[in-house]
């Protein structure tokens, strides 16, 4: 009975029938795994596409506020100036300008992807209005040149900059809703408990 067994087999691998089944079989395996590989990749590129879309837009995001909060300051504070105080008050009411936002930025992998544009705007905005609130505070520049430099400032930051800022950050919001990707939707303040 074994050698029946045998010659049966034999026949079966002498079969051509079997060998090419064996050949399409490994063969659809391999374009099998291709396919799902290759679909696997592209929606991890998109995820890593769209997650860092999503980043970027808070990003932008807090940083307009940031500097909208900054430049309100910074206008505030030469409104002040305009009135000649004396240096004990010009001390006194120096402006705070929040940067943490602008120095976390540093650590984000997604910084750079904000338009460089944005990023010199608002760096020159810091340095410049920090020299101008420096320089009258040593009293190397008057009280009211002081408050005509930082009006000019805050208007280049806040009718320049800020706009274009925020519409930036839409626009990507857009691309995302595009997508079917709601910003926010696990990030807003009802599920931030």
């Amino acid at each position: 009975m074994a050698e029946a067994l045998k010659t049966v087999d034999n026949k079966e691998l002498k079969s051509t029938g079997f060998w090419l089944n064996q050949v399409f079989l490994v063969l659809s395996t391999i374009f099998g795994v291709y396919l799902a590989a290759q679909s696997g990749l592209e929606q991890a590129l998109k995820f890593d596409t769209y997650s860092k879309m999503e980043d970027n837009f808070y990003l932008r995001t807090s940083l307009y506020d940031e500097v909208k909060d900054n430049a309100a300051n910074v206008r505030a504070y030469a409104e002040r100036l305009a009135k000649s105080p004396p240096s004990s008050e010009m001390q006194y009411h120096k402006p705070n300008l929040e940067q943490y936002i602008w120095q976390t930025m540093q650590y984000s992998p997604t910084t750079l992807e904000t338009p460089s544009i944005f990023l010199t705007q608002i760096r020159r905005f810091y340095s410049r209005a920090e020299f101008v609130i420096e320089a009258a505070l040593k009293r190397q520049m008057s009280a009211r040149q002081a408050s005509l430099e930082l009006n000019k400032i805050a208007d280049i930051i806040e009718l320049q900059t800020l706009p274009k800022l925020q519409a930036s950050a839409l626009n990507l919001q857009k691309e995302l809703k595009k997508n079917d990707i709601i910003i926010g939707s696990l990030k807003d303040t009802n599920n931030a408990n």
